[in-house]
């Protein structure tokens, strides 16, 4: 082989290796950043999983006819047939 074709061959080589290079790293890059993101999303989907269990156990909580006719009577004042209401006049609003 000559050492012009030799050269050549290297310089070629150099070049595919340096533009395998640069088009490799960021998308190793972006790989990276998006395996981050893709753990804390599923981070962020357990925690709304279990908010959203606590808020399906207070729903089912809420349903009950004990809980309807506590908020009845806090909330909107409400009283069973017969009973008295009692209206402190003192009370400082």
């Amino acid at each position: 082989m000559k050492p012009d074709n030799k050269n050549m061959r290297l310089f070629i080589s150099g070049l595919v290796c340096i533009v395998l290079l640069v088009t490799i790293i960021p998308r190793g890059k972006t790989i990276l950043e998006l395996s981050a993101q893709k753990r804390e999303l599923k981070k962020q989907k357990v925690e709304l999983q279990q908010v959203n269990r606590e808020y399906q156990k207070k729903l089912e909580q809420l349903k009950t006819p004990e809980e309807i006719e506590r908020l009845a009577r806090e909330r909107l004042g409400m009283v069973k047939n017969g009973e008295k209401v009692i209206i402190d006049l003192q009370q400082d609003n």
